[in-house]
This record gives C-alpha cells, structure tokens and sequence, in this order.
C-alpha cells in the first residue's frame, strides 16, 4: 500500500484536489481493470479518452484519479491533475513499485530490426559471466531464470515496473529490456536512467502509428540522450545511427563493419552452421563463433558484446558465452529437412526482409523460396515494398496471410502481389499459411532453402480480434513429417 503524496514526486502537477494521506493500493488506466482501492489515469490517446470512463472507474473502486483534464475535478473523487499524463503514468508507477531499475543495470534496446537477438545475446553473456539477470521483450520476460509470456514489446509502465519490482526481488543484478519506438514515443520508460542503451538500426516500419519516416525517425533518436542513457552503443553503419553519433549528448560508442568505428570486425567467415570473425573492441581483439548464420548476426553480436564490456566483461568472456548462445525462438531457426532447408524467422519489415533473403541466398546451394504475408490494420506502404523485396531477393514467392486482423487477407496479399507485378511471374497467392508452406516445401529441392518470414515464435494468427492457435515452426514439422491440420 502506498501513499498518493509519495507517488507524486517528480512529477509536474498543475492542480491538486486531494489530500495527502490517500493510500493507493493499485494504479490501472484502464477502467476496466480497476480495482477497490486503485489510482485511475485517465489518458487520452488515438481515438480513447480516458476522462470519458472516469465514472466506471469509480463505480470499480477507484479512490482517486490524476488526469491533464479539468474535467476530473467533477468526479467527487480526490484528483490530480498534471502537466504530462504520459509520463506521469510512467512515474507513478516507478515510485509504485519503490523505482527498481535504480537498484539494478539496466540495457535498453532499441532499432527497427534486431532487438530480441541483441537482448537475448546480451542476457546469455551476463548469466554466462555470472551476473544474475533479467529480460522483457517481444518473445517473453524471463524472471529469475523463469520464462513467461509478454503481450508487447514494452509493456504499459504499471506491468513493466511491476516486472522490474519481482526482478529485484529475486536477486537480479541486471536486467536487459527491448525498447520499442511506441514506448519511447509514449514515454513508458521515462523514469530509466539506462546504464547502456543500444541502437540496432532504423528503417520503415510502424507507419500506420508514426505516419512518416521522419517521426519514426526522430522518436529512435530521442532515446539516445544523456535524458534517457548513460552510454549510447550505436550502429555506424546505418543512417540513423551515424545521425546519433553526430547529435547525441550522451556518451557514445560506435560498432560497425564498413564505416570507422570503436568496435568492429573483420575476417568475417559465413556460414549455414553459424558465423566466425574476429572481433575489436577498443582494440582488444579476440576471434567470435556464434551459432548464427548471417552478416546481420555479426552486427548483433558485436552490438551485444560492447554493451557487455561496458558492463565490465571482457571480449574474451563475452565472446565465449556467445559460442554457446541456445537458439532464440523464431530469430534465424534453421530447420534442416531430407528435402529442402527451413529458416523461420521474424522479419516483418522490408528491411528485415531483406536481410533474412539475403542471407539465405548467401548459405543456399540452390533456390531461396520465401514464403511471407503482412498484418492487417498496420502499415499498409510496406507491403508492396516487401514484394519487390521478395521479387529480388528470392527465386520463388509463396505469398500467404499473417495475422489479418480486421482487413480481408485477400487484399493485403493483393497489396503485397504489386511489389511482384512486371518484375517477375515466380510467385503464387496461397492464404492458408500452413498450405504456402507445404507448397513451397513441395516445390524445394535438396539444396534449397524456404524462408518462412513474419511470424517467428508467435503461436497464434491473429483473425477480426481472435487470436487462434497456430505455429510456424509446428507448421513446418508437420509438413516435414508428412501431416497436415488445418489451419484458420
């Protein structure tokens, strides 16, 4: 149980309708979810309005409300009323849960492409080296070594913070966190001061939220401050990133392989069992092997390892502990077969996309036949993109439906089909994905290679707000094996 007047500090109050003495025994900001005792935030944001369900809130429980509304002043409850909603949320629910990150290390990750690799990297290097850590990210939050499901990237700050407060009180020294442009952009992990934030990179994606490349752009950068880090770790090779290092005020380090940078590497060997190269940072230099194929592993790895040795392990140990690193579910899973090879992974944005048909085409002895869709009600620029992506970098396209949503499958497979369109007449439209993957398996040779894109470790489909149980890799062991369910 906390007191509001404690959780108000660091926050810029323009208007205060409450006593000091309230005790707080939750925060929610979705009426709904409030319970007897709890602190309702009332956000605006996209088509809600949070002060439109102040009523429901306290017909729940909720014994006071803080808003950047007047109209909260109505509600008969206590209330509060500040500057920045946003990112008073974010302080309130730090000061909630006795601000944890203070008491730990805490890397934050963030870029277009790469985030859960790079997070995963980072959280084997540390336990590796005997420093006990945690994780949130897309595909799980690990918890004193328990791993459990995450609904987002970043989750809303009263779960994160919630997440951080059972971390320290298991023991965690440090702990490894994905930071997605959303949560930047709604100031969810405001009250961080991260030891180590790392850049991954920067292109499209997200436009359906962002609207243009360039506020895309400027929220990444917003996050490599001295506001929100410590030391920024950034790409050299990317546009953005080399923007970041001309601009940030934060301390940097800069990793590369084309461009001058602090930490890079060279002698890159590539293969489909993995990558060898040897790797300088700040001119200690040791040779890495990674279980992971793919130049944009290496740039992982590096990125991973000098966040690593701000955190004082030494090249040779984190080196080490990445030799060993376990597969990370749906990032680059190379599935091998009697016929053609499988490599599962996430890669949703044509970038991603790119890279994966890129490297797929370096390790195959024969075809790359990708097999790949787009979501619905998200950036719908990207999907033509994609397909001429695949078009390129791909000898056969098997275009199929992900997570539709609320739009028609058939049409964002149309919208996907204009990338291909005059460019070449290798493709198919399958909707079924559990069929595209048959038929593209079907069509493999030996020395194939099919790529299955977009998905990576999510275990359902996502169709008009029902989420059905469906998996990739499932998927492509029954077609392997010779079974077959149906699928949504």
């Amino acid at each position: 149980m906390k007191y509001l007047s404690d959780l108000l500090k660091n926050i810029e109050i323009t208007e205060c309708g409450t006593e000091s003495g309230i005790e707080i025994g939750g925060i929610s900001a979705d009426s709904r979810r409030v319970k007897k005792g709890d602190l309702f935030v009332a956000i605006k944001g996209g088509a809600s309005d949070g002060n439109a369900y102040i009523n429901d809130a306290v017909k729940n429980g909720a014994v006071a409300v803080v808003s950047d509304d007047k109209v909260c002043a109505s509600c008969g409850l206590p209330y509060v009323i500040v500057k920045d909603i946003r990112e008073a949320y974010a302080f309130l629910s730090a000061s909630f849960f006795d601000n944890p990150a203070a008491d730990m290390r805490f890397i934050g990750v963030s870029g277009t492409n790469g985030k859960t690799t790079i997070a995963h990297m980072i959280y084997h290097i540390l336990s590796a080296n005997g420093i006990r850590a945690g994780l949130t990210g897309t595909i799980g939050n690990i918890i004193g070594g328990e791993v459990g499901a995450a609904d987002m990237t970043t989750p809303d700050p009263y779960e994160f913070f919630g997440i951080l407060r059972k971390m320290k009180d298991c023991g965690t020294e440090a702990a490894v966190s994905e930071v997605s442009a959303h949560a930047v952009y709604l100031k969810k992990i405001n009250p961080i001061l991260a030891d180590v934030a790392v850049f991954t990179n920067c292109s499209q994606d997200h436009l359906d939220f962002f609207e243009t490349m360039e506020k895309y752009e400027s929220v990444k950068k917003s996050y490599f401050t001295k506001k929100h880090a410590r030391t920024v770790v950034l790409n050299a090779d990317d546009r953005v990133g080399v923007e970041i290092i001309n601009a940030s005020d934060a301390k940097v380090v800069s990793y590369g392989i084309k461009n001058p940078s602090d930490v890079f590497a060279v002698n890159i060997r590539l293969s489909v069992n993995g990558s060898v190269f040897f790797a300088n940072i700040f001119d200690d230099i040791a040779e890495v092997r990674i279980p992971l194929p793919g130049l944009f592993n290496v740039y992982n790895s590096l990125a991973a390892m000098t966040a690593a040795r701000l955190l004082n392990i030494s090249l040779r140990d984190a080196g080490d502990a990445l030799a060993s690193l376990p597969e990370i579910p749906g990032r680059f899973n190379f599935i091998p077969s009697d016929r053609g090879s499988f490599i599962l992974d996430y890669a949703h944005s044509p970038d991603g996309l790119k890279k994966i048909l890129t490297a797929a085409k370096s390790l195959s002895k024969g075809k790359v036949i990708s097999v790949f869709g787009c979501g619905g009600n998200r950036d719908r620029a990207k999907r033509p993109l994609m397909g001429r992506i695949s078009a390129d970098c791909s000898d056969f396209t098997v275009i199929t439906s992900d997570n539709p949503r609320f739009e028609e499958p058939q049409k964002i497979m149309s919208d996907i089909e204009k990338g291909l369109q005059g460019i070449t007449e290798q493709y198919m439209n399958i909707i079924d994905r559990e069929e595209a993957i048959k038929r593209a398996y079907e069509m493999s040779g030996k020395n194939d290679i099919v790529v299955v894109a977009g998905k990576g470790a999510e275990p359902y489909i996502d169709i008009k707000g029902i989420k059905y149980e469906y998996s990739d890799r499932k998927a492509i062991e029954r077609v392997i094996n010779g079974k077959r369910t149906e699928t949504v």
